[in-house]
């Protein structure tokens, strides 16, 4: 569904981030992409969405090229939901007008149910419909910015840093609430996470970035059980060799 094919970029005149990225997405799975602060992660999710133009390489959906598309486009007319890591939702509205900003494109007659269909996927927004997110908690606000962005029911979504702010609990919540995604509506998922142990637990599939390159990639199960992986990138320590005599 998304093919990313030798994509360069970088912001303005200043040096290349990205050197050559090659990914691929389907329908029906989470990808999620890894590294180390700097590595390019945000920038590639960004490249992807239309918010940064490639220097060089292609950004494909459906076998489409949408490398020029820019970000509002791809929302509106190729199906592409964004949730940024930040200012991810507009605190002086209400819950329910939240959701109804992301249903805009949407034609007007099919609006207040595409919000209802949120609330029943997301009861804990929907008793809160008329509070103001800016009373919502760390974990609400991150389920609101999703069905914000689910609700013009796209085919593919991008997620930056889901679990960034988040207590233990919640970032455990809100995994679950993608996973439930996934399987519930067969969507497209990439997703930045820092967070790469429960990252790694819903994912499918993972790529690793270093200094803008793709280091590793595979089945997120896989890697989650290299030693290699997890003392690189993951923070641990390889488990130490077991010997009898």
């Amino acid at each position: 569904m998304i093919e990313i094919e030798k994509v360069t970029a970088g912001y303005g005149d200043g040096p290349d981030i990205l050197h050559g990225i090659n990914l691929n997405a389907d329908g029906g799975e989470i990808v999620t992409i890894l590294g180390p602060n700097g590595c390019g992660k945000s920038t590639l999710l960004k490249t992807i969405a239309g918010f940064v133009k490639p220097r060089s390489g292609r950004v494909l959906l459906n076998d489409t090229d949408l490398t020029p598309v820019p970000a509002n486009e791809k929302v509106r007319y190729h199906r592409m939901g964004f949730v940024p890591q930040s200012d991810n939702i507009f605190r002086t509205l209400t819950v329910a007008e939240n959701i109804a900003m992301g249903a805009r494109f949407l034609p007007k007659a099919e609006r207040a149910a595409a919000v209802q269909r949120q609330f029943k996927a997301y009861s804990t927004l929907a008793d809160k419909a008329n509070r103001k997110a800016s009373a919502l908690s760390g974990g609400e606000r991150q389920l609101l910015s999703l069905a914000r962005a689910l609700v013009s029911n796209p085919t593919v979504l991008l997620l930056d840093e889901p679990s960034a702010g988040l207590s233990p609990a919640m970032v455990h919540e809100v995994f679950e609430a993608i996973a439930d995604i996934r399987d519930r509506t067969g969507m497209c998922i990439v997703m930045v996470e820092q967070n790469a142990f429960e990252a790694l637990g819903v994912a499918d599939r993972a790529y690793v970035l270093a200094l803008g390159q793709v280091a590793l990639e595979g089945r997120a199960k896989e890697l989650l059980a290299d030693p290699a992986m997890r003392h690189l990138y993951l923070g641990g320590e390889p488990e130490a060799t077991v010997t009898t005599t």
